[in-house]
C-alpha cells in the first residue's frame, strides 16, 4: 500500500507521533510519502496516486484538498490528537475524512455521526523510546510547556523541591528560577534521554477544557486518554507521578496518580524515600505499556481500513 502521510511539521510536540507512524507503516512493508500539513499537493500533481491519505491532526489541511482525494476513491483518514479539548473545532474538518481515529474514547460517537470513527490510544515509537541508551540524570523531571493547569499543581512544590527539579521546555524560568533549566524545545531523542535519567518524572495532563483556540469543549467532556509523555516515559523505564486520567486504570492500574497539588506533594515526599518501590512500579508500568507501539497502532489502522475488526477490548487486553 502507498500511504501519503501528512505530518505536522510545525509542531515540535507531535513529532514523535507522526514519525512513529511513518516508521511503523514502513516496517509493515508499506510505501510512505511524507508531506507537510500546510502543503498537501493536489493528487493530480503526484507522480503516482496513493492508496491512503493519513493525516496526523489534520486541522490545517484544506477540506477541499481532502475532497479531491476522495473523488478519486483514495481512502482518507485523520488521527485527532487534541480531543476533547478542541472537539468543537475538530468536527469541522474531521468530517471531510472517511475515517476518524481519536485519542480519546469520549469523542468517538461525536465523529461517528459523519465518518467511520474509532478509538486509537496514543503509543510510543520503540525505535526511540526504550530503556537502553544515553541518559541525562535528574532528581525530578518536569518536561513540557507551562500550561496554567500545570503551574497550579506545581506551584506549592517550588519552595521545597524547586532546586531539585530539571525544567525542560520554554517558559519555566519565570515560574521557578531554581533548579536546572533547559529553556528550549527538545527532540524526541533528547526527551528519551531525560526520561531514562530521571529518578521521578512529574507528568501533568492538560486541563480538559483548555485550548489554544479558546472555548472549544463547551460541552464539558472530561478527557480520559493518556498523553504521549505517559507512554514514552514508561517505555523508557521511568517512574512517573501522573495526573489522573481514567485510562490509567485500564492501561496501568498500578501507576501512581494524583488529582490535587496536596496529593502531588505528599506523593513526591513519600516516593522519593522509596527507591525500591519506584523501581517496582516503573517496571510494572513498562511491562504493561510495552505492547503499545506505533507499530501496533499502524496495524490497527490498516486492519480497520481494510474492513477488519479491532474491538476496543482487544486494545485494552494488550495491557493485561
Amino acid at each position: 500500500m502507498h500511504i501519503l502521510l501528512v505530518r505536522m511539521e510545525g509542531s515540535v510536540f507531535n513529532r514523535s507521533i507522526w514519525e512513529g507512524f511513518s516508521r511503523a507503516f514502513r516496517a509493515l512493508g508499506h510505501e510512505v510519502t511524507e508531506v507537510d500539513d500546510t502543503d498537501v499537493p493536489d493528487p493530480a500533481a503526484l507522480p503516482s496516486l496513493p492508496d491512503l491519505l493519513f493525516a496526523v491532526h489534520g486541522g490545517t489541511v484544506p477540506t477541499e484538498t481532502i475532497a479531491l482525494y476522495r473523488e478519486l476513491s483514495i481512502r482518507t483518514a485523520v488521527y485527532l490528537l487534541d480531543e476533547p479539548y478542541e472537539v468543537e473545532r475538530s468536527t469541522s474538518w474531521a468530517r471531510a475524512y472517511d475515517w476518524v481515529f481519536t485519542v480519546d474514547r469520549m469523542t468517538v460517537s461525536i465523529h461517528a455521526a459523519r465518518s467511520e470513527s474509532a478509538f486509537l490510544p496514543l503509543a510510543y515509537d520503540d525505535t526511540c523510546f526504550r530503556q537502553e541508551g544515553k541518559s541525562y540524570a535528574s532528581d525530578v523531571l518536569v518536561l513540557g510547556s507551562p500550561f496554567e493547569h500545570r503551574l497550579q499543581l506545581l506551584a506549592p512544590l517550588r519552595r521545597k523541591w524547586g532546586r531539585c527539579i530539571t525544567w525542560v521546555g520554554r517558559g519555566w524560568r519565570p515560574f521557578c528560577p531554581d533548579g536546572k533549566h533547559v529553556d528550549q524545545f527538545v527532540t524526541p531523542e533528547i526527551c528519551a534521554r531525560f526520561y531514562r535519567g530521571a529518578e521521578i518524572v512529574i507528568n501533568i495532563h492538560r486541563d480538559s477544557f483548555w485550548s489554544h483556540w479558546g472555548e472549544t469543549n463547551r460541552g464539558g467532556i472530561v478527557a480520559t486518554h493518556l498523553n504521549p509523555r505517559f507512554w514514552e516515559a514508561s517505555a523508557c523505564g521511568s517512574f512517573q507521578l501522573c495526573s489522573y486520567r481514567a485510562d490509567i486504570e485500564t492501561f496501568a492500574p498500578r501507576a501512581v496518580s494524583f488529582e490535587t497539588s496536596e496529593q502531588l506533594a505528599e506523593q513526591l515526599d513519600g516516593w522519593w524515600e522509596d527507591e525500591a518501590g519506584r523501581l517496582r512500579i516503573a517496571e510494572d508500568t513498562k511491562r504493561r505499556v510495552m505492547p503499545h507501539t506505533y507499530g501496533v497502532r499502524a496495524q490497527t489502522v490498516i486492519s480497520l481500513l481494510e474492513g477488519g475488526s479491532v474491538p476496543e477490548a482487544a486494545l485494552l487486553k494488550l495491557s493485561l
